[in-house]
């Protein structure tokens, strides 16, 4: 008889290369944002991320942010990303939990950064920790040409908030922006003016980072002027303006490459894993240890962990053809009964 014909199943292929971090996140810009406790600054980078429903726990107590978050955010058609931080204190004051941990987690996210948001209290004023904070950066942080901005949160009316900001041009920091988390006001002069130093300084891996709105406006206004632009010829004026030959479509696709720069970029597929448990098991432990870093803080007492943390790895395909497996490891805060948990912010840690 005839021989059978023999049918191959096509597998798929599995990386033997060993999971890392995930590189590309280090591609897109970070913003730290850090501030003396209780000033606000969960409540900005959730407003900056557009997470106010789902982001960093917000509540009227200090200490509430203690290891690092970091959110996605775009502004201007421009990817980024923010890190939280923790309530920075300078003195390893008992009454004042994980300090030197918090600073740890703190410095770690300035060297990330391409640039530093310090957030102040307007309503306050300025304190002798603002002063000390404001002194760190000025020693440690500006002179690496790392660009620092000062956020005056809680000014909510903008002709008082004006006079409130005014008053920390004393730390030494430049020109202070009047902002509220809560309703948004100066959150995006803020940006504008973080984007234009990251811009100057040059602190961004991407190349063009921060331009691109720039280049639109430009090409926009090339495209559609009726007069002779800077560095044209007659001739070149006279072909752009009646659409003529390779100068008109050459004005065309500069155009269109502006407006294509504006597409949302597409990142790999991730798979998700939470890490959950009760209390003081080893959750943030394990993280740590897959990691390979203080990715979160952790201690004997329970309840260290509260905002969720992730950490984003990598498995690299076996080629360069091969598109990388994501994977995102998502540390929790331990989980009791619901009749244990009182409304606050365990409540929320747990929901």
């Amino acid at each position: 008889g005839e021989a059978a014909t023999p049918t191959f199943s096509k597998e798929k292929k599995t990386s033997s290369k060993p999971i890392r971090r995930y590189q590309a996140l280090k591609k897109e810009p970070l913003i730290a944002v850090l501030g003396r406790p209780n000033v606000g600054k969960s409540a900005l980078v959730n407003r900056i991320a557009g997470t106010q429903s789902g982001g960093a726990i917000v509540a009227d107590e200090s200490g509430i942010t203690r290891d690092r978050t970091y959110r996605g955010a775009n502004f201007l058609g421009e990817n980024f990303q923010l890190v939280d931080t923790g309530g920075l204190v300078f003195d390893d004051d008992a009454s004042v939990l994980f300090s030197r941990e918090i600073r740890q987690q703190a410095q770690i996210a300035i060297q990330e950064a391409s640039a530093v948001i310090l957030v102040v209290d307007g309503q306050v004023g300025m304190t002798g920790l603002d002063l000390q904070i404001a002194e760190y950066l000025r020693r440690e942080v500006l002179p690496r040409g790392l660009p620092v901005h000062v956020a005056v949160n809680k000014c909510e009316s903008e002709t008082v908030g004006a006079l409130n900001a005014a008053e920390f041009w004393n730390l030494g920091l430049g020109e202070p922006v009047a902002v509220s988390a809560l309703h948004g006001v100066g959150t995006a002069e803020l940006l504008e003016q973080t984007f234009a130093s990251i811009v100057e300084k040059k602190t961004a891996a991407i190349p063009n980072f921060g331009t691109k709105i720039q280049r639109l406006q430009e090409a926009k206004r090339r495209k559609n002027s009726k007069k002779q632009m800077p560095g044209e010829d007659d001739i070149e004026y006279k072909m752009r303006k009646y659409g003529i030959g390779d100068v008109a479509q050459q004005v065309e696709d500069e155009y269109e490459e502006a407006l294509k720069a504006f597409d949302a970029q597409e990142r790999p597929e991730e798979i998700n894993v939470a890490i959950v448990g009760r209390p003081n098991v080893g959750k943030s432990s394990l993280l740590n240890s897959l990691f390979g870093d203080t990715r979160a803080i952790v201690s004997d007492m329970a309840g260290t962990t509260r905002d969720s943390i992730d950490a984003v790895m990598e498995r690299p395909g076996e080629t360069d053809e091969d598109q990388a497996t994501i994977y995102r490891f998502v540390d929790t805060a331990g989980i009791r009964r619901k009749g244990k948990v009182d409304f606050g912010p365990e409540f929320f840690m747990v929901n």
